[in-house]
């Protein structure tokens, strides 16, 4: 089973990498030798256009074909056709074998080690982490159940996971839920030739390449492709394109070239959002492809129409964080040239202002990351911005950030800097610290006697612009602004940068005795091992909340240490190449034990303490797939209403449809939360039973009356073209009007008498043979949640009592029909459309 997984993920992957080739072709192929691509960005590019347009196109293709496997054959036909294509510009060339496997030698066992640190260490099939997935599993779960894609059911982006691999359940078999595993290994390893890709942008030839790609695979952060963490890996793929054909100098590149990228990118941007739907990005993608063929024989307005107007439209088609990362790279890049030239024209006053911004930047840094350390422990009053940023909020999003939104969540300098933290993690940040200053203290700008910069020089830009870049941006991002942090993926890819420039140049770069060789490699593994033990000593304390996160993790922390030394005595040879690579390991395999350390302490600010005797890090239990697997056998027009994680697992398996809609687990419209807690209250109460099915049914009334558009179209109520068109960006509405589909979050209406509320359930659920169910599962946590208050949150962790006899005869004595029952969970009908 779990071999036919893995080889059906492989499909999965390359379906998507074939698509994107195909979309490609509308554009020459002389893009690829104009824009300075190499095959692995290139290979990043179609995977980045496919991930994001076969949802679309299996969308477009329920529409007329209702067969999901004749839709799985154009899919299979369209894919094939791109790599076929393709194949000469991306299959490695008989000197590119050896790059190919020595990327594999890295890559496999890195991957290995990531997909075991944030996921299988804390995870037992067939329960794990999912959290949020369970979006994406419901839409592939109904995909391959009726062989129609719900349009509705992606919010500002369409995800690519659910459409392929409903694709591949419908006609294959494929199980999502082992899916859910193996697709994060490839997902890892995606990523890995993603950051191959960048540091190729960045040393073309150097042997840097692989001390950087290695640097930047150890310390990769990035666990899971989503749409938003593809936008941003391959926005950072997108900055080494921007460097590649730069050509590191000023003189390369004239100002309009540069000002026309830029005003292209620009109005990229703004189309898109003007447009505010994805299909309509889509062709604006493939406008911009058929004006890179167009402009083919003018190589230049071609490679700019493409670097200018494709990658980023490409990028906004993923995910509308696209609208914050792509000007985030613009402006790396404009930075970079903008310090080539200043450094060309030395002696100037220009370079004692980067001098200035080199030692000012990382102060007030670590100021702020000490007041918010202070706010954080009650020592110093907290600080809010929402107020200045709703300013900009209201401008840009029409809204201002008020409490409960998710726009609130993600802001304030205190989401920043825990967000920062866990990409970059201490003991690198501590490192690159360190070793930017040894190096400022240590290594003048070279010059030859013409007063031209000599060799040296190159490397000196690449580490100023790097640094003053990455912590430039770390500055906006601790400023707290909604979700700014989401960059941080690009922050650490310019400081992976600095890393590989100062280890080189105060390591590498000379020839230093045998004496300063054991010297240097001494005190280097000496530092580090250091930091791993003092930074991640104190969380083998059993009294801490991420005490018990850490014991999973404990043995690969002790194999990591004593590989660690092992790697240190290499060090000591007398080949300076083993030497440099025992450096080098030594380094990166102190970045992985500081990921791994850090991987069990972030758990508990994510999903708080972890309960006794838990065993696996996950949401659901064996009693929440049983309900979820009989109501999949045995319901197929239901609706289900229960807590948001009970709900979660529940659709996830069965597909099913939902009364209500929510983001993360924990995350629900207050309105709508507290209509559905007082539904559960009242059908648990112990009134007459006429009474309680009437006053259930009158507050439940409103919200099957303002049915939420995904389920609206489940039920078959709804336009799949019109939910293809609609758009990404929602606004403020009027109320719904009673049986008329709303979007999701929308306020529910009044309590309703007991006629009136039969009237609306009845109008949107139908009659007869066709009518839809409310079937509602009530367990434990559902009945906490009902006692909780708006600003608290549920466990991340399942129950583990039993839910108490007497609610389930009350609810067998009532007038909810008992459909299923086990240890923690009934499944009760409510027929209030009788």
């Amino acid at each position: 089973m779990w071999t036919t997984t893995f080889v059906l993920t492989l499909l999965f992957f390359l379906i998507q990498l074939g698509t994107g080739f195909s979309i490609l072709t509308i554009a020459s192929t002389k893009f690829i030798e104009v824009c300075r691509l190499t095959k692995a960005q290139f290979v990043v590019l179609g995977f980045t256009v496919g991930a994001s347009t076969t949802g679309i196109l299996l969308g477009l293709l329920s529409l007329f074909v209702d067969d999901i496997w004749l839709q799985f054959a154009a899919m299979l036909a369209v894919s094939g056709f791109g790599l076929a294509w393709s194949w000469p510009n991306w299959r490695p060339s008989t000197g590119e074998t050896r790059d190919a496997a020595a990327w594999c030698l890295l890559a496999l066992p890195i991957a290995l080690l990531t997909w075991w640190w944030s996921f299988g260490a804390f995870s037992s099939f067939p329960y794990g982490d999912i959290g949020a997935d369970v979006h994406w599993m419901k839409t592939a779960q109904e995909y391959a159940d009726s062989g129609v894609i719900n349009p509705y059911a992606a919010q500002s982006y369409v995800d690519l996971r659910s459409a392929l691999a409903g694709s591949l359940a419908g006609t294959l078999g494929l199980d999502l839920l082992r899916f859910s595993w193996t697709y994060r290994f490839f997902s890892i390893l995606f990523f890995l030739l993603a950051s191959y890709a960048f540091v190729q942008g960045i040393y073309s030839t150097s042997p840097r390449k692989w001390i950087a790609f290695f640097f930047a695979a150890t310390g990769n952060a990035v666990v899971l492709m989503t749409n938003g963490s593809l936008a941003v890996v391959s926005s950072v793929v997108f900055l080494g394109v921007l460097m590649s054909n730069s050509k590191r100098n000023a003189n390369d590149l004239s100002m309009r070239s540069v000002l026309l990228l830029a005003v292209t990118a620009g109005a990229t941007l703004l189309l898109a959002f003007a447009f505010n739907n994805n299909t309509l990005v889509l062709a604006l993608l493939i406008a911009g492809l058929l004006g890179v063929r167009i402009l083919s024989n003018t190589g230049k307005y071609a490679g700019l129409l493409f670097l200018g107007c494709v990658w980023p439209a490409t990028l906004l088609l993923a995910h509308r964080g696209s609208f914050l990362f792509v000007p985030t790279v613009l402006a790396s890049w404009l930075l970079y040239l903008a310090i080539v030239r200043m450094i060309s024209a030395w002696p100037s006053v220009s370079i004692a202002a980067l001098r200035f911004l080199s030692f000012t930047l990382p102060l007030i840094i670590a100021g702020i990351v000490v007041c918010v350390a202070g706010m954080r422990f009650g020592y110093i009053p907290p600080m809010s911005g929402n107020d200045t940023f709703s300013s900009i909020t209201g401008l840009i999003l029409g809204r201002r950030i008020e409490g409960g939104e998710e726009l609130f969540l993600g802001s304030g300098p205190q989401v920043a800097t825990i967000e920062v933290g866990r990409a970059m993690g201490p003991l690198f940040t501590i490192c690159i610290t360190l070793g930017v200053a040894w190096w400022s203290m240590t290594r003048p700008v070279f010059r030859g006697p013409s007063g031209a910069i000599g060799l040296q020089s190159k490397g000196f830009v690449t580490l100023v612009w790097s640094w003053i870049a990455g912590c430039g941006l770390m500055l906006a991002v601790l400023s707290g602004f909604p979700f700014l942090y989401r960059i941080s993926t690009i922050i650490m890819s310019l400081f992976t940068i600095t890393a590989v420039e100062t280890f080189c140049q105060l390591l590498v770069d000379f020839s230093p005795s045998r004496y300063r060789r054991v010297l240097v490699a001494a005190t280097v593994t000496l530092l580090v091992t250091v930091l791993v033990v003092v930074v991640y000593a104190f969380a083998w304390r059993t009294d801490l909340p991420f005490a018990r996160y850490q014991a999973f993790l404990r043995p690969t922390e002790i194999a990591g240490i004593v590989l660690l030394a092992i790697l240190a005595l290499s060090t000591l040879a007398r080949s300076r190449r083993v030497y440099i690579y025992g450096l080098v390991g030594v380094v990166g395999l102190g970045v992985a034990v500081d990921r791994i350390g850090l991987s069990g302490i972030v758990r508990s600010y994510s999903y708080g303490a972890l309960p006794d005797r838990t065993a696996v890090v996950s949401h659901y239990n064996a009693e929440d797939l049983e309900v979820a697997r009989w109501l999949r056998d045995n319901l197929r027009k239901g609706i289900i209403l229960s807590d948001p994680y009970t709900m979660g697992i529940v659709q996830a398996v069965t597909g099913a449809p939902a009364a209500y809609l929510f983001s993360n687990l924990d995350t629900v419209n207050d309105a709508v939360a507290k209509r559905t807690k007082s539904m559960v209250r009242t059908m648990l109460q112990p009134t007459e039973g006429r009474q309680r099915l009437e006053d259930t049914c009158s507050l439940i009334a409103p919200l099957v009356g303002a049915i939420n558009s995904e389920t609206f179209f489940q039920m078959g109520r709804a336009d799949a073209l019109g939910g293809m068109m609609r758009s990404v960006r929602t606004v403020t509405a009027p109320l719904p009007e009673t049986g008329q589909p709303s979007s999701p979050g929308a306020w529910v209406g009044p309590e309703l008498t007991g006629e009136e509320a039969k009237s609306t359930i009845q109008n949107i659920l139908g009659n007869g043979e066709d009518a839809w169910h409310l079937v509602a599962i009530i367990t434990p946590r559902t009945i906490a949640w009902t006692h909780l208050a708006s600003d608290q949150r549920l466990s991340y962790f399942p129950p583990t009592e039993s839910i108490e006899p007497a609610i389930i005869d009350a609810l067998r004595a009532g007038p909810f029909p008992v459909l299923f029952a086990n240890r923690q969970a009934a499944v009760v009908r409510i027929p209030c459309s009788r």
